[in-house]
């Protein structure tokens, strides 16, 4: 139990660390660009399309038209949409593919990554930047949110996919908030065919 409790505080507080630091205006510009528009897609790969599609079964229980970019019923993207994409490194081929292509129909494309000068970052008008380590191992340890070693017991992408994960999540919280909805109006439209 010693590494699972050490494990679990320190993703926890480096998380909200991170969602502290993201820009308010950018989570502004994300919210208004789900609520206008008329379809919502997500993208993202291993990991990181998990907490997406997390997210995506949460919006679709808000009463949200979303759809999870991959699967064999993801209709076409239009220029009344919106797409949100997932990369922490913001270099990710199937990610940056999507964005581009949602680009090119004219639907706003929200970025989620760690890397906000990246191939992703130049094809997102709007940016949530989770200031967070990702696969690549940190070269120097001065990032002001955490200091210290924590490859070993945060692999990889760890602290990027975990820190998105609990900012989605709050996400929507705040929705529920704007909405006036409550847990009730959500489980009516949990599946039941399970």
């Amino acid at each position: 139990m010693e590494y699972i409790k050490k494990t679990a505080e320190n993703i926890t507080k480096h998380a909200l660390q991170v969602i502290d630091l993201i820009n308010e205006e950018e989570v502004d510009k994300m919210i208004n660009s789900i609520l206008n528009a008329e379809s919502i897609f997500i993208v993202g790969s291993g990991r990181s399309e998990l907490m997406g599609m997390a997210f995506a079964m949460r919006l679709m229980h808000l009463g949200f038209n979303v759809h999870v970019v991959g699967d064999v019923t993801t209709p076409a993207i239009k220029d009344t949409d919106c797409l949100i994409a997932i990369s922490g490194s913001g270099e990710t081929k199937a990610v940056t593919m999507a964005a581009e292509t949602a680009s090119e129909t004219g639907a706003k494309v929200v970025a989620i990554t760690a890397n906000t000068t990246s191939t992703l970052g130049k094809k997102a008008d709007v940016i949530v930047n989770i200031e967070s380590k990702t696969k690549e191992p940190w070269k120097h340890y001065t990032s002001h949110v955490l200091k210290g070693q924590y490859d070993d017991m945060t692999p990889m992408g760890t602290l990027f996919e975990d820190s998105t994960h609990l900012f989605l999540d709050g996400l929507i919280a705040e929705f529920m908030a704007r909405l006036g909805k409550k847990e009730v109006d959500l489980k009516k439209r949990h599946a039941t065919i399970e």
